[in-house]
C-alpha cells in the first residue's frame, strides 16, 4: 500500500516538462518586468542591469532565504556604482573585486557562498567594461552630426564599446568618446541610477518569488557550512585570483573578456582539501559547451537589428536572447544536472552585457581562452592548497604522535 502511494507521487515526464517551462516562464517574467519598467523610465540601455540584479536576487532567495535575498540584492546596489568608479585604475578594481571575493569565502562558513556568488560575477562587468549612459537632451544633436559624417549613433556604439574590436578603434572619434566613457564613470547621476536600477531590478523578484514559491516549490537544497580549514584556502584562491586577474585585465584594456576570466574562477574553484575532478571537468566542459551556444545563438541572431523603443536604438533580439538563457540558466542552477547551468549562464552575461551582436561574437576567442586560463589557475591553486592542507595534517599528526590519515578516512 505504501509501495503504491510512494509510486503514485512521482509524476509523469510530460507533467515535469511542462512544470519546468512553466516555472523558466515565470522566472523569464520575474527579470523581464523591471528591466521594462525601467527601460520605459531611463531609456537607457543600461536598464538591462536590472536583469543580471534579477538573477542576483533569484538566486540569493533560492539558495538562501527572502532575508537574505534582501541584504544581497541592497549591498549589490551600493556595491555596483563603487564598482564602475574602481575601474578607473586597475589597482582600486582589484581592491573591490578582492573585497567581494573575501566576503564571498567567509559566507561559506555559513553554506551561503551559493547565494551572493553572482554578485562578484556580474559586478565585474561594472568594473571592466559598464554600459554607457547616454545624453538623451543632447541624441538628436548627436545623431545629426553623425549623419553628415555618414554614420549613425548606433554605428558609434558599436565600434566604440569596449567590447568592439575595429579598425577605428584608435580613431580620433573613438579616443574622444573614449576619453568621455571614462568621465562618466564619476557621473553622479548616471552612479545613482546605476544603484537604483540594481535595487529595484533585484527587489522585485526577491519580494514576489517567495510567494509563487508556496505555490510551485523548486527543489531547494539546505546550506551547507564548511568548517575553517575548508574556507580559508578557497578564500586565499578566490580573493587573489580574482584580484589579479581584474588588475591584469584593467591594465591590459584590449582584453576585454576580463569578466569571464573572473566568472571561470569563482565558478571553477571548490571548497574542500581535495579536488573534485568530476565536477572540474563538467564546470570546464560546461563553460566551453557554453561559449560554443553563444556563437550559435549569436549566428542564429544574425546582424544586429536596432528596434526604436522612446527614440533610443536598442537590440531587442540580443535582450530577449540573453534573458531566455538567464532563466533556463536559474532552472538549471538548482537540478542534478549542475553542468548544464554552465552551459547556459555564459550566453546570458554575454547578451545582457553587450549592445550589438558583433560586439558579443567578438568575445568568443576571449572568452574561450579566459575559461582555459581560469581552469588551469584554479587547478594549480588547488594543488598548491591540497599540499600544503596534506602537509599541515602530516605536521599535526606528527605533533601528536600518530600516523596521518588518509585524506578520505574517517576516526572508528
Amino acid at each position: 500500500m505504501a509501495a503504491a502511494e510512494q509510486g503514485g507521487e512521482h509524476p509523469t515526464r510530460g507533467t515535469v516538462i511542462v512544470r519546468r517551462v512553466a516555472i523558466t516562464l515565470a522566472l523569464l517574467a520575474l527579470m523581464l518586468v523591471p528591466m521594462v519598467v525601467l527601460l520605459v523610465i531611463t531609456r537607457q540601455p543600461a536598464a538591462t542591469y536590472a536583469a543580471m540584479a534579477s538573477m542576483i536576487g533569484i538566486f540569493a532567495v533560492l539558495a538562501g532565504s527572502t532575508r537574505m535575498g534582501v541584504i544581497t540584492v541592497g549591498v549589490t546596489a551600493l556595491l555596483a556604482p563603487v564598482a564602475i568608479v574602481a575601474g578607473l585604475t586597475p589597482f582600486t578594481g582589484a581592491v573591490v573585486m578582492t573585497l567581494m571575493a573575501l566576503v564571498v569565502g567567509r559566507l561559506t562558513i555559513f553554506g551561503l557562498h551559493r547565494a551572493v556568488i553572482l554578485v562578484p560575477i556580474f559586478l565585474a562587468w561594472l568594473i571592466l567594461s559598464p554600459v554607457p549612459w547616454l545624453p538623451l537632451d543632447k541624441l538628436d544633436r548627436i545623431n545629426g552630426l553623425l549623419a553628415e559624417r555618414g554614420t549613425s549613433l548606433a554605428d558609434v556604439l558599436d565600434r566604440i564599446h569596449p567590447h568592439a574590436q575595429s579598425q577605428v578603434a584608435d580613431g580620433p572619434l573613438a579616443r574622444i568618446m573614449g576619453h568621455a566613457l571614462m568621465e562618466q564613470r564619476l557621473d553622479q547621476t548616471y552612479l545613482i541610477w546605476i544603484a537604483v536600477i540594481f535595487l529595484l531590478g533585484g527587489l522585485f523578484p526577491v519580494l514576489v518569488l517567495p510567494f509563487a514559491l508556496r505555490r510551485f516549490p523548486l527543489p531547494k537544497a539546505a546550506p551547507v557550512a564548511h568548517s575553517r580549514r575548508e574556507a580559508v584556502p578557497y578564500t586565499i584562491t578566490i580573493a587573489v585570483l580574482t584580484g589579479v586577474a581584474t588588475y591584469w585585465c584593467l591594465d591590459h584594456p584590449k582584453m576585454v573578456a576580463g569578466s569571464f576570466l573572473v566568472a571561470t574562477i569563482l565558478v571553477l574553484t571548490q571548497v574542500g582539501g581535495e579536488i573534485k575532478w568530476r565536477l572540474t571537468v563538467e564546470r570546464v566542459v560546461g563553460t566551453l559547451v557554453g561559449a560554443v551556444a553563444f556563437a550559435l545563438a549569436a549566428g542564429a541572431v544574425g546582424g544586429t537589428t536596432y528596434t526604436e523603443v522612446l527614440g533610443m536604438p536598442f537590440p531587442l533580439q540580443l535582450y530577449a536572447v540573453g534573458l531566455v538563457f538567464g532563466a533556463l540558466a536559474i532552472l538549471a542552477k538548482f537540478s542534478p544536472r549542475l553542468w548544464i547551468y554552465y552551459v547556459l549562464i555564459v550566453p546570458a552575461a554575454a547578451a545582457l552585457n553587450a549592445f550589438s551582436v558583433t560586439q558579443a561574437a567578438n568575445l568568443g576567442e576571449q572568452r574561450l581562452v579566459d575559461n582555459v586560463v581560469g581552469a588551469v589557475l584554479v587547478i594549480a591553486a588547488a594543488l598548491v592548497t591540497l599540499g600544503a592542507s596534506r602537509l599541515q595534517r602530516r605536521h599535526d599528526a606528527d605533533a601528536d604522535g600518530a600516523p596521518p590519515l588518509p585524506s578520505d578516512a574517517s576516526p572508528a
